[in-house]
Order: C-alpha cells, then sequence, then structure tokens
C-alpha cells in the first residue's frame, strides 16, 4: 500500500540558497553521487546514502518541473515504485519552509525496513546542517542493517549538555517523547517516552551522569537493551548508541535508520540550542502518541499544499 508523504522544515538560509542546495550542492548533504541538468531535465542520484543503494543505472530520474527560487520536482524509482518527490518553498516569517511531498510512498512500519519518513527527518536535518556550514549526519544503505546496532556522532556541546538531552524530560519532548514522558533518573526507575505501545515502558538499568544511560527496550516478544555512551574532550562530546539483544540474521534496518536520525536530532538540538525545532510531519489521526510532543505541537503550521 502506498501513500503520500508530507514533510516541512523551518530554515533561516533565503530560496536561492536553498534552491542551489537542491541542485548544486546535492553531493554535500543528500547523495553520494549526482548528475543533475536542468536543461536536459535530468535529476540523478545514486550511491550508497541513497535508499537502496543504487548504482549508476538505478539513480536515474527524471526532473519533472522546476521554478528558480520556488519549486523543484522529479521523479524517483524507489523499491520498484514509481514515486514522485516535490520540494516547495515557502516565505514565513524569520526565513524559508522547505515542503516536501513525497508521493506512492510504502506506508510499511516494519521493523525490517527502513521508513521513507526517516529518510526524509534525516534528509532534511542534513539540508540544515549544510546551509549553515554544519557536517551531515549520513545513513550508509549499503552497508547490511542486521543484528545490533551501533551509531556515533561528535556533537560539538558539552557532555553535560549531551546528558541533559537524554534524561530531562523537557528536553525528551523536543526529540523523542511525547508529552506524558516520565524519568526516574536512577537504577531501577522508570524512563517512560509516552508513545503509544509497550515499547515506552522502559526501565533505567544503569545510569552514570554524564557517562552512561543503559535501559530495558522491549522489542516484540523478547527484550533488547539500549546502551548510551558519552566522551567528552574539549567541550565536544562523542556519542555512542549500542542496541542490543538481537539474534545476529535479525533484520534491522527500521531501527537502524530510526535510532541514527534521533541522534542527528540530539547532536543539532544540543549545538542550536532553544530555537531548534526538528522537521514536522503531516500527521495521521490516532498517530499522535508515536511522535515527539514538539512534531505534534508543530501540526498547525504544517502548510496545506505545495506551491
Amino acid at each position: 500500500m502506498t501513500d503520500s508523504l508530507h514533510i516541512q522544515i523551518a530554515l533561516t538560509a533565503p530560496p536561492g540558497d536553498i534552491m542551489r542546495a537542491w541542485t548544486a550542492a546535492l553531493p554535500h548533504w543528500f547523495a553520494e553521487h549526482v548528475d543533475v541538468s536542468i536543461a536536459e531535465k535530468r535529476y540523478d542520484f545514486w550511491g550508497r546514502y541513497t535508499p537502496g543503494a543504487p548504482d549508476r543505472e538505478g539513480g536515474r530520474h527524471p526532473l519533472l518541473a522546476y521554478e528558480p527560487g520556488e519549486r523543484v520536482r522529479f521523479g524517483w524509482q524507489l523499491r520498484g515504485v514509481d514515486t514522485t518527490v516535490d520540494v516547495s518553498i515557502h516565505p514565513r516569517a524569520g526565513g524559508q519552509t522547505v515542503a516536501v511531498r513525497h508521493e506512492g510512498v510504502s506506508k510499511s512500519h516494519d521493523i525490517d525496513f527502513y521508513t521513507d519518513e526517516d529518510f526524509w527527518f534525516l534528509t532534511l536535518e542534513n539540508l540544515r546542517r549544510h546551509l549553515d556550514g554544519k557536517p551531515p549526519v549520513r545513513c550508509d544503505f549499503s552497508t547490511p542493517m542486521v543484528g545490533d546496532i551501533q551509531h556515533s556522532v561528535e556533537i560539538d556541546a558539552a557532555r553535560e549538555a549531551v546528558f541533559d538531552a537524554l534524561i530531562n524530560p523537557a528536553q525528551l519532548r523536543r526529540w523523542i517523547a511525547t508529552r506524558d514522558v516520565v524519568v526516574e533518573a536512577h537504577e531501577g526507575g522508570r524512563y517512560y517516552l509516552g508513545w503509544g505501545n509497550n515499547s515506552s515502558a522502559l526501565k533505567i538499568l544503569d545510569i552514570v551522569p554524564n557517562e552512561r544511560l543503559r535501559l530495558t527496550w522491549p522489542e516484540g516478544d523478547g527484550q533488547t537493551v539500549v546502551t548510551w555512551t558519552l566522551e567528552g574532550s574539549g567541550g565536544k562530546t562523542r556519542l555512542t548508541l549500542v542496541h542490543s539483544g538481537f539474534a545476529p540474521d535479525a533484520k534491522t534496518g527500521g531501527l537502524n535508520a530510526g535510532w541514527l536520525n534521533f541522534m542527528s536530532w540530539v547532536k543539532s538540538m544540543t549545538e542550536y540550542g532553544a530555537g531548534w525545532q526538528p522537521a514536522i510531519l503531516r500527521l495521521s489521526p490516532g498517530l499522535e502518541s508515536y511522535y515527539p510532543a514538539s512534531i505534534v505541537e508543530g501540526q498547525v503550521n504544517i502548510i496545506s499544499e505545495p506551491i
């Protein structure tokens, strides 16, 4: 079954810079390899940072529309399905809103596979970071996503700020938790994210302030463990996540990409500070308890239609 995905992000860059990012600068934040020609109506991208890690031939995509400073639209055969992506730029107070509508995407949220919304969350955060001269957080789709998961990111913030993002309910509401989040910051304490399923009923197994946080994480019929480790140096922090307890051949692509997106949000939230807001996904009714409070509250800002 397919659907239309609408996701948008608020940026401060001018429209010209944003459009150049979508045409001339794609290798810096979007795809490993790019061949774009406005005149020849070609919008080709491929390589390990594209879902499915297509080769050159698999990365051929038609440019369907281009309006300088306003809109780019291209076709994308994704997992054997013809989809279309419409990117539009809308003025707003203090900057622009970039809206992406991806039509024909899969509605599956299976743990086996990354979701299209995780790809776009990560991609739009990388767009913001590129426009602000910051390095992207890349997902390598050429790597087999099976078994235990491990990701590390370098964050330009002190360990105290990063650890606060992991245990402070006000911060958790910005990137992972609902308004009902509860954190009892001691061994054996509850770590409740407020999600609409059992995975929100977590327990703290080990906590060392500014160094480590280890949690139970129910997954399917089993019990897994999520461990956050923080290493600081020179005012910066290396944040490492390990999600363990899976069989070596278990397909964990959905969790893999999802965790990397969460880590990207922690990185940006602590680096940008109080003004940071994640990209906002248009939510279907009844899904509010599966997304951060910041995204639920941001529904009032959803643009009804791309230009």
